[in-house]
């Protein structure tokens, strides 16, 4: 699979406006800190299923999660950007919605 980068879609108002939408729904709290009963700040909204691999996702609520930077940067590994451990167990979890996904596409 090709990976697209298009930094325009992260200009873009609907981007923007999800993004923002999605921080206030998690309380701009880090799900995945939250998971182990920690409160830190988010900051990032995180694509489980990667943006440059699947960009029809990009907007859709279920594929995206409000993260810390810090739990951000374990979702990914930035030497060869695939997903991590942590990442894999976030799509993992939504596996059943991207099946569904593409089940009624």
């Amino acid at each position: 699979m090709s990976r697209i980068r298009n930094t325009s879609f992260y200009k873009d108002k609907r981007w923007v406006s999800r993004r923002l939408k999605m921080l206030k729904a998690d309380g701009y709290e880090c799900q995945n800190c939250k998971r182990f009963y920690k409160t830190k700040e988010a900051k990032v909204v995180h694509h489980i299923y990667f943006y440059e691999d699947y960009p029809m996702l990009g907007l859709l609520k279920w594929n995206l999660v409000s993260l810390c930077n810090e739990c951000h940067n374990r979702m990914h590994d930035r030497i060869n950007d695939r997903a991590t451990k942590l990442g894999i167990e976030w799509q993992e979890k939504r596996a059943e919605e991207f099946e569904l996904y593409f089940k009624n596409k």
